[in-house]
Order: C-alpha cells, then sequence, then structure tokens
C-alpha cells in the first residue's frame, strides 16, 4: 500500500434519489460516505441537486432549498465529520432570495466551498447563475467542479484547467427525453472526452437513477470516468446503483 500513498483515490456515486425527501437522500448519502471512507477514497462525488432533487417549478425549488449559513446546513454537514473523504454533494441553494443549482464541498464535517451551476434551461431557468470557478485541492492534486449542462461549453473546463484544475468533478442529473438523439449523445461521452482531452484533466461525473420510468423520460445513468487523454478507464452499467 505504501506505493500508493500518494495516489489520489476518486469516486463517483450512480443510484436513485426521492425528490422532496431532503432527510431520505442525506441518509443515502450518509450510506455512500461510510462506504467510499472504508474504501480509503480521498474524494466522493455525488450527483447532481441530490439532497432535494431537480424541480420543474420555482415554487417547488425555493421550498426545497437550504441557506448554506443556516444551522439546517450546518448540522447536515456535522453528520458526516467522522469520515474521511472529502465529499462533492448537490442541493439547491438559497441565498438573498436567489436559487442556485449548487455543490457543495464537506470536509471534515464543514463546507470549505461551492460551486454554482454556470449554464440552465426552461424550465430550470428560475435558478441563478454562478460566474465563479474556484479550485480546491486534495493531497497536493488540484480539482474543480463542473454541473452537468456545463461540460457542454468549453468555458467552464477551460477557466478551471488554466487555473491549475488537473481533475475535474461533475454532478449530474440526467432525466432526458425517451430521444434517440439526446440518449446517444450522452452513450458517447463525446462532451467528457473533449472536455478531458483540450484540457488534459481527468473528468469524474456522477448521475441519478429513477425507480419508476415514464413513457416520455429516462433515467439511465451516465457516470463515467474520463482520463486526462480523453480515455473512458470507467463507466457505470445503465439503470443500476
Amino acid at each position: 500500500m505504501d506505493n500508493f500513498k500518494n495516489v489520489l483515490r476518486v469516486a463517483s456515486y450512480q443510484g436513485p434519489i426521492v425528490e422532496k425527501e431532503p432527510e431520505t437522500n442525506l441518509a443515502k448519502t450518509f450510506e455512500v460516505l461510510k462506504e467510499a471512507h472504508n474504501l480509503k477514497i480521498d474524494i466522493l462525488c455525488m450527483p447532481e441537486s441530490y439532497v432535494h432533487g431537480y424541480l420543474d417549478s420555482e415554487a417547488e425549488a425555493r421550498k426545497y432549498s437550504v441557506n448554506l449559513q443556516s444551522d439546517t446546513f450546518k448540522e447536515w454537514c456535522h453528520r458526516f465529520k467522522a469520515f474521511s473523504p472529502t465529499m462533492i454533494l448537490g442541493l439547491n441553494e438559497l441565498e438573498n432570495d436567489k436559487i442556485y443549482n449548487t455543490a457543495v464541498v464537506i470536509e471534515n464535517g464543514e463546507c470549505i466551498g461551492k460551486y454554482r451551476k454556470a449554464y440552465t434551461y426552461p424550465p430550470y431557468d428560475y435558478y441563478s447563475l454562478g460566474n465563479e470557478f474556484p479550485i480546491f485541492e486534495k493531497k497536493g492534486v488540484k480539482y474543480s467542479i463542473i454541473i452537468c449542462l456545463d461540460s457542454a461549453f468549453r468555458e467552464p473546463a477551460l477557466i478551471s484547467a488554466l487555473k491549475g484544475a488537473r481533475v475535474l468533478f461533475c454532478p449530474m442529473f440526467n432525466r432526458v427525453n425517451k430521444d434517440v438523439a439526446i440518449i446517444n449523445y450522452l452513450n458517447r461521452k463525446s462532451h467528457f472526452i473533449s472536455r478531458a482531452f483540450d484540457n488534459h484533466c481527468w473528468v469524474v461525473s456522477s448521475d441519478i437513477t429513477w425507480g419508476e420510468e415514464s413513457d416520455m423520460e429516462v433515467e439511465q445513468g451516465f457516470s463515467t470516468v474520463v482520463d486526462s487523454e480523453g480515455q473512458v478507464v470507467a463507466q457505470a452499467q445503465p439503470f443500476t446503483e
């Protein structure tokens, strides 16, 4: 094991979510983080808006959101204090009456930073957009975060890479229409491959699966790890946790 003590061990989670039930999702997060701890993982990436869900209406999103300065959020962080991995966790953030699609970085029971999604689309355009691209560091490796749709654009990954990031974590919530074009696009991983190859960064993405498939939508999960040469080195099987 001494040969691997300086290796950064990362993990992404793919699995189901129960929207509008934060306690249920936090319990699952606790379970996953405990497993990551036992596997000696350094950084765990959970899916986009995993605590609350990706809600169609602003009213619901506002109801199921949290201020990061609140006692509620601090108590959530404290639950994870016993575990060693750094965790990237997606949630709906409320600040100054604005809602953000945010990924928080939790370490030793404390929130050490956050990233706010930079791009959106209807009906989720009630989200305010982030314009900061923070860099974090673990075991001497700099990393950053992009969220789902951000990976389809060059700028978030490029800015992060220019600031020194060598790993890009990408939480996702791919509940997509049963449309051949979008499903093929996601299965090809071309957006991840491009971001990784162009910026010489690893890309580590996490995604949700859905318990009940509808006639119109599918949530098979597209969690993937791509190395800095643009090679897909790991990917989750569809519809599996």
